[in-house]
């Protein structure tokens, strides 16, 4: 082995003379074996360094290109995921205006309702106050670590926004329909009692009278309708409806003028024999019996067209109220308002008596629709069964 090392050195690295000419003189150096192979040695180890730090610079710099891809991909995946959260929120936020409008609109027609419908069968279930990510994740990763606890406590699965969404459009679906049957039946008993009552001539007056806007206005709040379906303001429109004939029931003389437990009706409308002289005739009225000096109540809110002394009647008042309406009270002992005067209901209009035509202490009672005389008791009886 030693002998073939040495045959190599000496082949490859014989004692060489480099020739150097300088100012016309020439000179030779000796290179000697030993420095020959130094030199190449130093060559070898220098291309061996440049070739090993290239590779590293050309790794270093592939790794350096695949993380900056990484991290642009990574970017890119979170410009997408975030443009999709927007949108998300975007649609979410929608939704929360439309839940928001549906919900006012709710609390308005429960303060609207008329007494005649229970506001207990409507109540709010849980408020959407805000949109709810409902991402799987976030876009990073957690700094810190959570504890086994708090693990625990996110593994349970949050409500989402769609599921809180649906739940509340299905609540307002309900109560929605649930006052729409209320109001229906409502409006329809109301209807039924004015023409069992006879009263339709005078509900078309109110009605008439109800669509002349006078005297209205108020600050701008308006509802965004292109947020609320049209079925549920359909149905707003059947309470505005119902609210205008409850009025019209306020403004009927829906009660007879005397406390119930302080008369009976001695003598029914229509067909009797006289009182005076047993002959055949027609009573356009009531007479209610009951102790002397009895107070009389206005049956509705009016105003006092008559008061004073009118044949037979006697003692005698009329009272004009809306619709086509008015009242008449014979045979009174007192009067105790005057002619114009404006009375609200169940004010004491006089004392019960037996002045003019009369055998005994009692109120005749009359009730005339557009100048025509109808039975008080029909109308009283047929408002009995709406209250």
């Amino acid at each position: 082995m030693s002998l073939f090392i040495k045959s190599f050195y000496h082949k490859f690295f014989p004692a060489r003379q480099l020739l150097i000419r300088q100012n016309g003189e020439v000179k030779h150096v000796v290179l000697a074996p030993w420095f020959q192979l130094l030199v190449a040695l130093l060559i070898l180890v220098t291309f061996t360094w440049l070739s090993i730090s290239s590779y590293r610079v050309y790794t270093q710099t592939n790794k350096i290109t695949d993380i900056e891809q990484s991290q642009i991909n990574k970017q890119t995946l979170w410009q997408q995921k975030a443009s999709e959260q927007h949108a998300l929120q975007a649609t979410q936020l929608e939704q929360l205006a439309v839940l928001e409008q549906k919900q006012a609109l709710l609390q308005s027609m429960i303060e609207s309702l008329p007494n005649s419908i229970s506001k207990e069968a409507v109540k709010f279930d849980e408020e959407l106050q805000s949109p709810i990510n409902e991402s799987s994740g976030e876009f990073h990763e957690p700094l810190i670590d959570e504890n086994k606890k708090d693990k625990q406590v996110q593994s349970i699965s949050p409500i989402t926004f769609t599921e809180r969404s649906v739940r509340l459009n299905n609540y307002y679906e309900q109560n929605f329909t649930l006052l729409g049957s209320q109001i229906k039946e409502r409006h329809e008993a109301i209807l039924s009692m004015v023409k069992g009552a006879g009263l339709e001539s005078a509900l078309e007056q109110h009605l008439i009278l109800s669509a002349q806007v006078t005297a209205q206005g108020g600050p701008l709040d308006v509802f965004d309708e292109t947020k609320i379906p049209s079925h549920f303001l359909a149905i707003v429109d059947k309470l505005l409806v119902l609210n205008n004939l409850e009025n019209f029931l306020t403004e009927l003389p829906n009660t007879l003028p005397l406390v119930n437990a302080k008369y009976y009706i001695s003598s029914n409308f229509g067909l009797r024999k006289d009182p005076m002289n047993s002959n055949h005739a027609f009573h356009k009225g009531v007479d209610l019996a009951g102790w002397h000096k009895t107070e009389i109540f206005a049956p509705a809110d009016a105003v006092v067209l008559r008061a004073g002394r009118n044949g037979g009647y006697g003692n005698f008042i009329e009272l004009e109220h809306k619709n086509g309406l008015v009242t008449r009270f014979g045979h009174l002992n007192k009067i105790k308002v005057k002619k114009g005067q404006l009375i609200t209901k169940h004010d004491v209009i006089g004392l019960m008596g037996s002045t003019g035509r009369s055998t005994g202490t009692h109120l005749h009672y009359e009730v005339l629709l557009n100048g025509k005389q109808v039975n008080p008791l029909k109308i009283t009886k047929a408002f009995s069964s709406v209250q």
